[in-house]
């Protein structure tokens, strides 16, 4: 078989003579190779390779554990393929909701820049093991290090290991989220704990232990319904949005690296701007919002409670109370109806990977919205949404791809759509 493309998750592709179209993990086009075809995938099948004929130039993997680890799927290729990959991503999903719009150059962060992660850990016969699912497994592969992740939570992770050996019986698992935010004070270090069972004692002592060992500004536990409880906090977890300082709560959301949340904060400005009331949809704790603010009156709609008293709070000790309301609404099963964006001439819509299909079948229908900010970190949704507004008298300008997710095929990107009286 000879590649001749990349399918969306960054496999290979290739085609048999009998219409099969394989999925090749960890080839480049121009390989030629002898595969072992599998089960079916899709609209096609997975395929091995059981020996290669010629191999087309390729990049060198920097992570040992590259094609074991689950979180990266494509650091074999080059840097050239790279981008053309990823472009393609968002390409192709807009190619299948018929749309034809721009997509400028891959705008990138830097590699070690991950500032948010969630680790997996395991206590075994053997000992701890720490770090990510395998690819296309549930079997946690055991790190030392992950190149794309700040050096300060690579530090951690002896700690870390530690902890767990403490906390975990034989066979028991957690999920440690670490975040390490950038305040106005040098920035934070905030832990969230999940394991099935509830803190007992000797979790509770070493998480203790990790605290005082980490200088770790709050440590949490989340429970298996959701619910987090604070088991020390020493220092506020406060992140700097523009002119504001946020304290977050828990597990708060903020963009996984501080490089691509300041491109995404750019074109969001550069999108809105002449904007004379915005509405902010999805807004989080206000990463973009008190940016905003210094425009024109924001109104940040969330459905997260905790997310919303933290940004009102921001809001009002940056002095910015008077230009930024909030609201937690489910914006999912309860969008804002167009009497409620009368007064409204841009919207900011920042959504899950879910989409905000609801909410811009709304927007469509608000005669005074003339202008919406999509920001999206899922493709396919982003297509979707944006052939609602299309179809409902918006022009799409120039996509721009962010790659906040090296070396994965998850993909963030932002663009403005307008239309006239």
């Amino acid at each position: 078989m000879t590649i001749t493309a990349l399918a969306a998750q960054g496999d290979g592709v290739a085609d048999t003579t009998d219409g099969r179209r394989l999925f090749i993990p960890f080839t480049v086009p121009g390989d030629e190779i002898d595969v072992e075809i599998g089960p079916a995938r899709g609209d096609g099948f997975e395929a091995r390779v059981r020996a290669f004929v010629t191999k087309a130039p390729r990049g060198q993997a920097f992570c040992r554990h590259f094609e074991i680890c689950g979180g990266c799927a494509v650091q074999h290729l080059t840097a050239a393929h790279y981008a053309e990959w990823k472009r393609g991503i968002l390409l192709q999903a807009l190619s299948r909701r018929g749309l034809t719009i721009e997509v400028l150059d891959l705008a990138v962060v830097p590699r070690d820049s991950r500032r948010r992660v969630t680790f997996q850990a395991e206590r075994t016969e053997k000992g701890v093991v720490l770090g990510f699912a395998e690819r296309r497994g549930h079997r946690i592969v055991d790190i030392d290090a992950c190149p794309l992740l700040l050096p300060a939570i690579n530090d951690l992770l002896p700690l870390l290991r530690d902890l767990a050996a403490a906390m975990l019986q034989k066979g028991e698992r957690a999920r440690l989220a670490v975040a390490r935010t950038e305040g106005p004070d040098g920035g934070a270090l905030d832990l969230v704990v999940e394991r099935d069972r509830e803190p007992d004692l000797a979790a509770r002592e070493a998480l203790a232990d990790f605290a005082r060992r980490s200088g770790a500004a709050r440590i949490s536990w989340r429970d298996g319904a959701g619910m987090v409880e604070p088991i020390a906090h020493l220092t506020p977890v406060a992140a700097e949005f523009g002119p504001a300082v946020v304290e977050l709560p828990p597990g708060g959301f903020m963009q996984p690296t501080s490089a691509g949340e300041e491109i995404l904060r750019n074109a969001i400005l550069a999108g809105a701007d002449g904007a004379t009331r915005i509405a902010e949809l999805y807004a989080g704790a206000g990463t973009f919002t008190f940016v905003l603010a210094k425009m024109c009156r924001v109104h940040a709609v969330d459905s997260h409670a905790a997310l919303m008293r933290a940004l009102s709070t921001g809001a009002g000790r940056s002095g910015l109370g008077g230009r930024v309301t909030t609201e937690t609404r489910d914006l999912a099963g309860r969008p804002l109806l167009p009497g409620e964006l009368k007064d409204i001439d841009t919207v900011i819509v920042d959504p899950p990977r879910a989409g905000a299909l609801r909410q811009v079948e709304q927007i469509v229908l608000a005669p005074g919205v003339r202008r919406v900010v999509m920001v999206s970190c899922n493709p396919q949704t982003f297509a979707r949404d944006v052939r609602v507004l299309v179809d409902g008298g918006f022009v799409p300008g120039p996509v721009l791809p962010v790659d906040q997710f090296p070396f994965s095929h998850h993909l963030e990107c932002v663009a403005v759509l307008t239309r006239g009286g």
